[in-house]
């Protein structure tokens, strides 16, 4: 979800505060780390768990977000969370502006480097859809990305880096399984997002995507048109519509009006949400997901 002008113009006068101390503090926060490893500090939980694997016992790895109830978009970092990041080697997160304060709160510190998934890794333009987590083949770059990230760092640990970023990738060996399963009962099948959160698995499964205007207005935190809201409430009425995914953090009225809907013509919703559920694992999460959408389609 995207922030409204009220919301951005809230977030930028408290980083602005934010990151003046920051700037005051850096350097001096910097020579009180307790530990001559390296340190990571990433956005969300979800990068963070991918940091420890890759980084294992060679480097300090914490998360600023680790709740689901927290979107990373309207996120307000407090002077702790800059103090954290300024004391880090490494800022560790998505990109694509969904995470913009870290890069922010990064800048302010000589000594933390920022490794951005989308923009440093991926290496994709401005505009794409930022939601990468949800392709685990960028998850595996992503591992790959850091780990050539803190060979650099530690040369003679290169070779452990890499070898952890290949157990990542191993670990998520069952979601793949579970995408190869459910893309034969998915593919061609019409589905509608609520916001484009789950486009990246969908398109995985060979879904076709309805509602791009629809779900593009609401994560621009406008109103769709009534044109494309006509359109959507044809496609469910009409039923063309095998899938109706919902972003549960979504709370705007025409979102929950077509899942209303949906609901009065049958047609099968799966709700989700943008960060992953409290104390769940990467891998649990998606299979969950997966799950939802493979028992919605039988």
């Amino acid at each position: 979800m995207k922030r409204t002008a009220l919301v951005v113009s809230l977030l930028t006068v408290t980083l602005v505060a934010v990151v003046g101390f920051a700037i005051v503090k850096s350097q001096q926060d910097h020579k009180e780390k307790k530990s001559d490893q390296l340190s990571i500090v990433a956005s969300t939980n979800v990068y963070g768990d991918l940091a420890k694997t890759v980084a294992g016992n060679k480097a300090e790895v914490s998360s600023v977000i680790n709740k689901q109830s927290v979107s990373p978009e309207d996120y307000e970092p407090t002077n702790a969370v800059a103090k954290q990041v300024s004391n880090a080697d490494i800022a560790f997160g998505n990109g694509l502006g969904y995470d913009s304060w870290l890069k922010k709160l990064a800048k302010t510190s000589k000594s933390t480097d920022t490794l951005l998934v989308g923009d440093d890794i991926l290496h994709q333009k401005d505009g794409a859809n930022p939601h990468l987590w949800n392709n685990p083949d960028y998850m595996i770059q992503a591992a790959q990305g850091l780990a050539k990230e803190l060979g650099k760092r530690d040369p003679d640990n290169k070779a452990y880096y890499e070898a952890n970023a290949k157990r990542y990738a191993d670990k998520l060996a069952p979601v793949q399984e579970k995408i190869a399963a459910v893309k034969a009962q998915a593919a061609g099948k019409a589905v509608f997002q609520t916001e484009p959160v789950l486009a990246y698995l969908l398109e995985k499964l060979d879904m076709q995507i309805v509602g791009d205007d629809f779900a593009e207005a609401i994560e621009e935190g406008n109103d769709p048109s009534p044109a494309v809201l006509s359109d959507i409430e044809g496609k469910i009425k009409g039923h063309e519509l095998k899938l109706f995914v919902q972003n549960v953090q979504t709370t705007g009225g025409p979102a929950k009006k077509l899942a209303k809907l949906a609901q009065e013509n049958q047609i099968p919703i799966v709700k989700i949400s943008e960060t992953a559920p409290d104390h769940t694992s990467y891998v649990d999460w998606k299979l969950s997901e997966l799950n939802a959408i493979q028992k919605a389609l039988q």
